[in-house]
């Protein structure tokens, strides 16, 4: 069947109903994959290619549909829709976590994560990651893989490529308060509103500035409501990808080895497009006028020693003990050179 199916769902407490187009097919299990990017998107395609791959598998007897665009609701909707089980899998960044486990708030550290690709892949397949994908258990849910949509970079109507620029701007925030805590310490004034909502807001000024990878700015249409885009590569957003504790639990062992390898095809995917997409992105922002901003090493120094330092102390602060070792296993991978 179609990987997109047609769908008229509503969304309530967590819990998701929907009207399907067409006879339902007779599977042995249902996947669900749920996110709130465009059809098209990398993340997006990752998530056709999971569908595609467990449906031709033998191993496994899947009715598999792909969900983009907030059709299954927004990021709280989808998460507390994996957490209760009404959606199987989502693809979400790991900032919409954090409300559900302060720890995921590593991922969202400025100037912390490696610039170096090769390097942050590494990480993503290390012990430290392996350590903080298991807290997710104990929320009801497992987190099977980390998919990379590209570095952040700043839009805003003018160069953002000195720590003074920020000073007084309203920024759009994702809903993590390490993040809320990041935008402080670069002199912004953070305010969190659905995605969505993002593009009318930097429209209309009531935000001045936003954070997100190329490719996700390009999809979302930015660069028709902002001017500049300042190449800070300040932070990561990377994808966590979560299934439904009891769904997972409940299939055979061949039918989980078949996601799993799916879910890293599925990356290989996202990786690939993203790559493609930030060249298409620059592209269509240099044919739109928008002026490409690099920063200085020095001027990225100032940033990183204004901004990280406070994101850290807070980082600590919230989790204790139990964050000061995540926070440790990762700084020793990263010093080894993963």
């Amino acid at each position: 069947m179609s990987l997109k199916a047609t769908k008229l769902c509503t969304v309530a407490a967590g819990a998701v109903a929907c009207l399907v187009a067409g006879p339902a097919l007779a599977a042995d299990v249902t996947l669900k994959i749920a996110h709130v990017l465009p059809d098209g998107d990398p993340r997006d395609q990752g998530a056709d290619k999971v569908v595609e791959l467990v449906e031709a598998d033998a191993r496994c007897d899947v009715d598999g549909q792909v969900f983009p665009a907030g059709q299954l609701g927004m990021f709280n909707d989808i998460n507390e829709g994996v957490q209760f089980g009404s959606i199987e899998m989502s693809v979400m960044p790991a900032s919409y976590i954090v409300g559900t486990e302060p720890l995921f708030g590593v991922f969202d550290f400025p100037f912390f994560w490696p610039k170096e690709l090769d390097a942050l892949l590494k990480l993503h397949n290390g012990e430290a990651m392996a350590e903080l994908a298991s807290e997710m258990e104990k929320h009801n849910m497992v987190m099977l893989s980390v998919w990379h949509t590209g570095y952040k970079q700043w839009t805003g109507n003018k160069p953002l490529n000195t720590l003074a620029a920020y000073d007084g701007l309203v920024s759009r925030v994702m809903p993590s308060p390490v993040l809320a805590e990041q935008q402080k310490a670069f002199g912004l004034s953070p305010v969190t509103m659905p995605f969505p909502e993002t593009y009318s807001a930097l429209q209309n000024g009531a935000i001045d500035a936003q954070e997100n990878p190329n490719p996700t700015s390009w999809n979302m249409k930015f660069h028709e409501v902002q001017s500049h885009v300042t190449m800070t590569y300040h932070g990561n957003l990377d994808q966590v990808i979560l299934v439904n504790l009891p769904w997972w639990n409940s299939l055979t062992d061949d039918c989980r080895a078949a996601m799993t390898e799916a879910v890293a095809a599925g990356s290989d995917v996202t990786l690939s497009e993203t790559l493609k997409q930030e060249e298409a992105a620059m592209a269509d922002f240099l044919a739109a006028g928008v002026e490409i901003v690099e920063v200085s090493d020095a001027d990225r120094m100032v940033m990183q020693e204004a901004v990280l330092p406070p994101v850290l102390d807070f980082y600590l602060k919230t989790n204790g003990d139990r964050g000061k070792a995540i926070l440790e296993m990762f700084e020793a991978e990263i010093a080894a050179g993963m």
